[in-house]
């Protein structure tokens, strides 16, 4: 469904799920709303699942100048969903981009939220991290967009998935640009590039006083647990969690869903 936003001027395009109380989702960089939807398919029978696509990714604005692209300018565009949608206080889930999007939310906009879960998250893009992201940005700036996907790939995936599952791998990289009929933009890539390299909220999160929820993933190896260990340190009350095994990747919400949602349903649960 279309929504344009007064406040930030975006087009975003969004889907509301399921019943009980709110549930906003944000996906990570370069991904739109249908990434989610092993989650919305677990969580719809208890709670309204809210997801969209934020601005560079679906059929929402895709806004050409990069540095329009800032994890405050995403939060605002969230926030102008939720207020558009009159659901707020919702549950906050972000996951990657997502998680560094959700953080300036609930700074910003503490009336809006009710519980927090940040995965696969960071508080500060230091030179390590932002290394890692000019690795993927070398192939969009040249538009090769197979080999991006392939890069990027590389970074959030598990070696298991690499290595052990052709098929599967192939259909995802397919699905996120070959076969989507909404491909994240050049853009929007590189808009969400420079969100990613610009993030920094350590010595603001202090100021989260909601449950929060830090995962992470063993294998992660875009976002090492490390950085949602800082983030964990900075949020009084805050939990963090680490999934295990082959296939606890950046990407574990996709490759072992269904732990990945039974521990986020549970937490949810247990903290309401």
């Amino acid at each position: 469904m279309p929504f344009t936003s007064l406040d930030t001027g975006m087009d975003m395009y969004y889907e509301v799920e399921g019943s009980g109380p709110p549930l906003l989702l944000i996906m990570g960089t370069a991904a739109s709303h249908d990434t989610w939807a092993a989650q919305v398919a677990a969580y719809r029978d208890r709670y309204t699942v809210i997801t969209y696509d934020a601005r560079g990714t679906g059929q929402s604005t895709h806004t050409t100048d990069p540095t329009a692209y800032t994890m405050r300018s995403l939060a605002e565009d969230a926030a102008a969903l939720i207020r558009h949608l009159d659901t707020g206080p919702v549950h906050l889930s972000g996951l990657s981009l997502g998680s560094a999007t959700s953080q300036e939310f609930a700074i910003n906009h503490p009336d809006l939220v009710r519980t927090l879960q940040l995965h696969c998250t960071w508080g500060y893009s230091d030179t390590w991290f932002c290394r890692m992201i000019d690795t993927m940005e070398v192939p969009v700036l040249q538009d090769d967009m197979d080999m991006y996907i392939k890069l990027a790939m590389m970074w959030v995936a598990s070696p298991t998935f690499v290595n052990d599952m052709p098929e599967e791998l192939a259909a995802w990289e397919r699905a996120f640009i070959a076969e989507n009929p909404h491909p994240p933009s050049r853009h929007g890539i590189l808009g969400h590039f420079h969100a990613d390299k610009t993030h920094d909220t350590l010595d603001r999160l202090a100021s989260i006083t909601v449950p929060t929820l830090i995962t992470s993933g063993e294998v992660d190896g875009q976002v090492p647990t490390r950085y949602g260990r800082a983030v964990q340190e900075r949020i009084a009350g805050s939990e963090l969690h680490v999934f295990t095994g082959p296939q606890s990747s950046h990407i574990a919400f996709s490759e072992m869903p269904d732990e990945w949602n039974r521990f986020t349903l549970e937490w949810l649960d247990r903290v309401t």
